[in-house]
């Protein structure tokens, strides 16, 4: 799971990759970057997909619950074909520390790379689309009524004596946390451009 170089101007990654398509468990495959693209194998198929028609760069952060570390994926969109995605998770998309490290290199060599060899017409986008991110919104709206309605009903009860402290403050703390949790979601994946010379570090993986 380490990179390493392959010649003078090629470095190797192995991380896990989708191109989109439904899948119960993602590939592990050998990305190799060079100053020309990107050459992998996914499904039978293999070569090099040259940065000249590499259209986008999407980063986006993943989180798969409260308790579970934040990881990150990287779209890349090309004029023709399919996109490829890379994950720094593991196969089955949980947490793998070691993946981390190699993915953050990943990110880091694919821009270096697309910097110096002045491919300006590329977007570079961080989130997730607008139009997904909207319908974010309105759930979480319609969560922080039910929810609130909720912690509004838990702290009457306990205003009101029928309760005691304790009793309270475990449901109006979890509530509380939900809350947050929701509300970073929202903040790390709204959608926004950036510069390639100054990554979105904040939504690196964890």
């Amino acid at each position: 799971m380490q990179a390493g170089p392959a010649s003078s101007n090629e470095t190797r990654y192995t991380l896990c990759v989708g191109d989109g398509a439904a899948r119960f468990k993602l590939a592990e495959t050998e990305l190799t970057l060079s100053d020309e693209g990107i050459a992998y194998e996914l499904d039978g198929r293999s070569g090099l997909r040259p940065f000249t028609k590499l259209a986008g760069v999407r980063l986006q952060a993943l989180n798969g619950g409260p308790r579970s570390p934040w990881e990150t994926l990287t779209e890349l969109t090309f004029t023709s074909g399919r996109p490829l995605f890379v994950y720094s998770s593991s196969p089955w998309g949980a947490d793998d520390p070691r993946r981390d490290s190699v993915f953050i290199s990943f990110v880091q060599d694919l821009h270096r790379r697309l910097i110096a060899g002045g491919h300006g017409s590329i977007a570079f986008r961080r989130g997730i689309p607008e139009a997904r991110h909207r319908f974010l919104i309105v759930v979480v709206l319609i969560a922080a009524v039910v929810f609130g309605g909720a912690g509004l009903m838990v702290l009457y009860v306990g205003l009101s004596g029928k309760a005691g402290f304790f009793e309270v403050a475990g449901p109006l703390f979890a509530l509380g946390g939900f809350g947050f949790w929701i509300w970073n979601s929202i903040v790390r994946s709204a959608p926004g451009s950036y510069d390639p010379r100054h990554l979105p570090r904040d939504i690196f993986p964890e």
